[in-house]
């Protein structure tokens, strides 16, 4: 059933169009074209990525390992972040999570915030929980337990004065996470499609793993922000 008190979604449908490798927005508001990068894009030569129209990056801080559940810094983030705003690209960060616990959740936070603190980060800062496809040690997660570590991680990023958010694709948000409860945050909906065509209301929208920008070799993803820096959370 539909969950009364979440908004929908309030996207014109019949308003996204190609450009090229990209896609764009004809309506109202605003959509900022992006990319989301990390180590596995290998050197980026970002002045070329201007070139091509990205006006913003979602840059990837680190992840947990998903057997033993260490944290680990992404190795190219302080290239790829510096790389980004001398080519005036505005700069989120994401970091993958494979917290079970609320305590882990808080953790990966910390650890962003140290990870940027003096960096102009003014796109939001997203907790990034996905299913590992082998065995990992958050297999059995629960939407109940995930829930409170997305809280918990967006909690700790909004105290510290930064916008903070989600991500997921359809069936976490859906099935996963209980979104009426997370929805003070940004929401980053993953569904490669050529409109979005979920159901409940979303700010950022990454629409293909498969895309092509200049000065990255090989597949990066491409996503349209609704969510400007400065707007009201």
């Amino acid at each position: 059933g539909v969950i009364a008190g979440l908004a929908k979604n309030r996207y014109d449908l019949t308003a996204f169009a190609a450009d090229g490798e990209y896609l764009v927005y004809h309506g109202s508001p605003k959509a900022s074209r992006g990319i989301d990068v990390s180590s596995h894009q290998g050197q980026i030569d970002w002045s070329a990525v201007a070139g091509d129209g990205v006006e913003y990056a979602m840059i990837r801080v680190g992840y947990r390992g998903y057997t033993k559940g260490d944290t680990v810094l992404d190795e190219l983030f302080y290239d790829n972040v510096e790389g980004a705003l001398t080519n005036g690209i505005q700069v989120g960060v994401y970091f993958f999570s494979q917290a079970v616990t609320v305590e882990e959740a808080v953790e990966e936070a910390e650890l962003v915030l140290r990870a940027i603190e003096g960096l102009e980060i003014t796109y939001p800062i997203i907790f990034d929980w996905e299913d590992i496809p082998q065995e990992a040690r958050t297999d059995g997660m629960d939407p109940v337990t995930l829930t409170a570590c997305a809280d918990a991680f967006c909690g700790t990023i909004a105290a510290a004065g930064y916008p903070a958010g989600i991500y997921f694709n359809q069936a976490f948000g859906y099935q996963e996470y209980n979104l009426l409860a997370l929805d003070e945050y940004v929401f980053w909906l993953a569904q490669y499609d050529e409109a979005p065509g979920f159901y409940y209301d979303f700010q950022m929208w990454q629409y293909t793993n498969t895309g092509s920008v200049s000065g990255i070799e090989g597949d990066v993803d491409l996503n349209l922000s609704f969510w400007h820096p400065g707007d009201p959370e």
